[in-house]
């Protein structure tokens, strides 16, 4: 028989137990691919978050300035149909028309039915603007508004950071792998600081209250002109009593008059005034219970027209925001901001 040499183990024992030991405590390199592509999908989910939760967080921030300006439709409504508050405006009115009549007459020409008619418009709609409006002080809520939304949407990355922090710890302790290097690629806030910084949309007001459409179809200037009807009535009332003086007071200073003639002159004009007083307010109570309910819905369509507008424009402006705050990552396709109708 021929002897077969045996071979010796060239593998020491301990030199095998050092490599099992590797084995079991190396990280494996699928574990650490896996905690990279997981920690990569929350990330791109928190960023699709922040692409919806911007422009949502400045619509609702506006939400309060347009709602305040249709709580002061109220107050306008009592300017035009308040008994007291049109007879005054009444002698604007009329001192108005006349100086248009006048200028016109003046410039050589006859007065154009229309152009005082605007003219009488366009205090109207500054009343408005005084009253509802409040061009200086909206603008500045609207400001303020846009950048609280930009201090949640700070605040909101952070947290999300955090917690994908918590998350890519907890499942790199289950794959027994090193989390720092996810930590790293995935652990900071999306957003730049610029962020904060982000100018708020320019003209933001004037370009929500422009042309802005009622349901019937009518402008903003059409449906505002109406309440140069309840107050044409005030300026009739006015004109009336006026042309009465003159009458009365020649009477009183009349030569032959006597006390008795005075007193009777001065009864003659308090009757005559009380009358006309008295009709005037009985017929502003049936205008203001006929006419006044159309009249503030009117309006209020107006403010809830303009606050749509408000709302698409700063959609837009704080989608763009985030876009270029974000860091590492493109933006969504337009169908990932949720419509203006969402958040309300």
């Amino acid at each position: 028989m021929i002897a077969v040499p045996r071979t010796r183990a060239w593998v020491s024992t301990p030199t095998i137990a050092l490599l099992l030991l590797w084995m079991v405590l190396a990280p494996l390199p699928a574990a650490a691919d896996r905690l990279d592509a997981q920690s990569a999908s929350w990330t791109a989910i928190d960023a699709a978050t922040l692409h919806r939760a911007g422009p949502r967080l400045a619509d609702s921030a506006i939400s309060s300035p347009f709602d305040a300006m249709d709580r002061r439709v109220t107050a306008y409504s009592d300017w035009v149909f308040g008994w007291l508050s049109s007879l005054f405006t009444a002698w604007d009115l009329a001192y108005v028309g006349a100086t248009e009549a006048a200028r016109e007459i003046y410039d050589g020409g006859t007065p154009d039915p229309k152009s005082v008619h605007d003219r009488l418009a366009l205090v109207v709609v500054e009343r408005f603007d005084d009253t509802v409006v409040l061009p200086d002080q909206t603008a500045r809520s609207l400001e303020a508004a846009w950048h609280r939304a930009m201090v949640r949407l700070a605040a909101l990355d952070t947290q999300l950071a955090t917690a994908r922090r918590a998350r890519i710890r907890r499942l790199a302790t289950q794959l027994g792998t090193d989390p720092q290097p996810a930590l790293q690629r995935y652990g900071d806030p999306l957003l730049s600081t610029g962020l904060l910084g982000a100018p708020a949309p320019a003209g933001l007001l004037q370009r929500a209250m422009l042309n802005a459409k009622e349901d019937a179809g009518g402008t903003t200037d059409e449906v505002l002109v109406r309440s140069l009807r309840p107050l044409a009535s005030r300026t009739i009332s006015v004109v009336t009593r006026l042309l009465m003086a003159p009458l009365v007071g020649g009477l009183v200073a009349s030569p032959v008059a006597n006390v008795s003639g005075t007193g009777a002159a001065i009864a003659t004009l308090a009757a005559v005034s009380a009358g006309i007083w008295g009709l005037d307010y009985t017929v502003n109570r049936i205008d203001s219970a006929t006419n006044r309910p159309a009249f503030e819905a009117g309006l209020r369509r107006i403010v809830r027209d303009a606050h749509t507008r408000a709302s698409s424009i700063i959609r837009q402006e704080a989608a763009a925001a985030v876009c270029a705050a974000m860091l590492g990552a493109g933006c969504p396709s337009p169908s990932a901001v949720a419509a203006p109708g969402a958040t309300r």
